[in-house]
């Protein structure tokens, strides 16, 4: 019995050795094939990621494009400017119609509903950068929606283009006369000595106006007042521009923004009879 143990043991030592060292790579039965290197890059997990988006390259700012006249057009604000980054909007700017991108609940005395997108509403105002929706412009049901889920900014952006484009064309058209008036005298411009009182001030009329100031006005001095769109009149304030004692007037008035009529203030410099300009107070740019 001893001796079939040590055979069967010699056997099996001779079966191993032969398997571990001859038998060829991947028909072996008990040594199992050592695993493949796998290539260094394989080792590592690999972790995918997004590349981060990259910054967006600042816009140069425009500059302003001289005709061949020379004539250079009036700075105008950019619209995020004027509307605050789509925060601000006149009054003026509703109610209007807008088209819903994605539905808006309605709440009244009654109950709720729905205006699916796709639908049509009126905005009625708005709060920061969050429009009041109805239905029509009688309804008492009322839903909130954001600006940039209707088509308000397309016809914002639209209506401001009309009116950078027409503020454009009538600074030119102004521009255009002042030229043609300098050539024909150089000296000429609204100067009227018995329109102003000894202190240098306009005088003003029974109404309120001012004769030097409407003569300015009708001569084409200014296009962007329109007699018939003035409020109120200024009072005269003395004060020293250009170095030179000067009389400041404004003119209160309604002229057309980028989403509607708005109510505007201009302000002419008086000074030894005469109107030596027009200016917006707020910025200093001339009126076209």
């Amino acid at each position: 019995m001893k001796a079939l143990f040590v055979t069967l043991l010699i056997f099996a030592t001779a079966f191993l050795i032969y398997d571990r060292f001859i038998t060829p790579a991947g028909k072996r039965v008990v040594f199992e094939n050592p695993p493949l290197e796998l290539p260094e890059e394989s080792k590592t997990s690999r972790v995918y990621t997004t590349p981060a988006p990259s910054p967006p390259t600042a816009s140069p700012a425009p500059v302003p494009i001289t005709s061949g006249d020379g004539f250079i057009p009036p700075k105008i604000e950019p619209l995020e400017s004027l509307t605050k980054n789509w925060t601000v909007f006149p009054p003026t700017a509703f109610p209007r119609q807008v088209k819903l991108s994605k539905p808006v609940q309605l709440r009244m005395a009654g109950g709720s509903s729905t205006l699916p997108a796709g639908s049509t509403a009126f905005a009625l105002g708005a709060q920061a950068n969050v429009l009041i929706i109805a239905p029509t412009q009688t309804s008492q049901a009322r839903g909130q929606t954001f600006v940039h889920d209707t088509d308000m900014p397309t016809q914002v952006r639209e209506s401001y283009e009309r009116w950078k484009k027409g503020r454009i064309e009538m600074a030119q058209a102004a521009w255009k006369k002042q030229q043609a008036t300098a050539s024909a005298s150089p000296s000429a411009t609204v100067s009227m000595p018995h329109a102003v009182e000894p202190t240098g001030a306009p005088k003003r009329n029974a109404d309120g106006s001012y004769e030097l100031l409407l003569a300015s006005m009708k001569s084409g001095q200014v296009t962007d007042i329109k007699l018939n769109k003035i409020l109120r009149w200024g009072t005269p304030q003395a004060s020293t521009i250009d170095s030179k004692p000067t009389w400041a007037v404004s003119v209160f008035y309604e002229t057309m923004a980028f989403c509607g009529p708005i109510d505007a203030e201009a302000q002419a410099h008086v000074r030894e009879g005469k109107i030596v300009r027009w200016i917006y107070p707020g910025s200093g740019e001339p009126v076209p």
